[in-house]
């Protein structure tokens, strides 16, 4: 069976900010060429072990979780993982992986500069 792929976002409270969760998941889906799930750490739903528990219950058996996160807080560091702790051990048979946060990228970094000469009007 091919991965399974879930894009982790904080989630807001704010409707509209959590919109923008589902449409990078629509786009990563169309790069990747597979389905691309959107989940939550909170305020929105699916919660991400609601949505890994989905992909298990309809047979996946490796789930490639990537957060949607710039860089190494609390959530990346620690709640994510206490949070897959307990569903690994739920479900030993299920490889999942946990990605890097998107980090200091070079990417990143033009996506910024990017912004700020958009700005600038250059």
């Amino acid at each position: 069976m091919k991965s399974e792929i879930i894009l982790l976002g904080h989630g807001s409270r704010r409707a509209e900010a959590n919109q923008g969760l589902l449409v990078v998941a629509e786009k990563v889906s169309r790069i990747m060429g597979q389905e691309v799930t959107p989940a939550y750490m909170a305020h929105d739903k699916p919660s991400l072990p609601e949505a890994v528990e989905g992909k298990i219950k309809d047979g996946a058996t490796k789930i490639v979780i990537m957060p949607l996160f710039l860089f190494r807080g609390m959530h990346v560091t620690v709640d994510i993982h206490e949070e897959l702790q307990e569903i690994r051990e739920q479900h030993p048979e299920v490889e999942i992986i946990f990605t890097r946060e998107l980090g200091a990228d070079d990417g990143i970094a033009s996506l910024a500069s990017f912004r700020i000469k958009e700005a600038l009007g250059e």
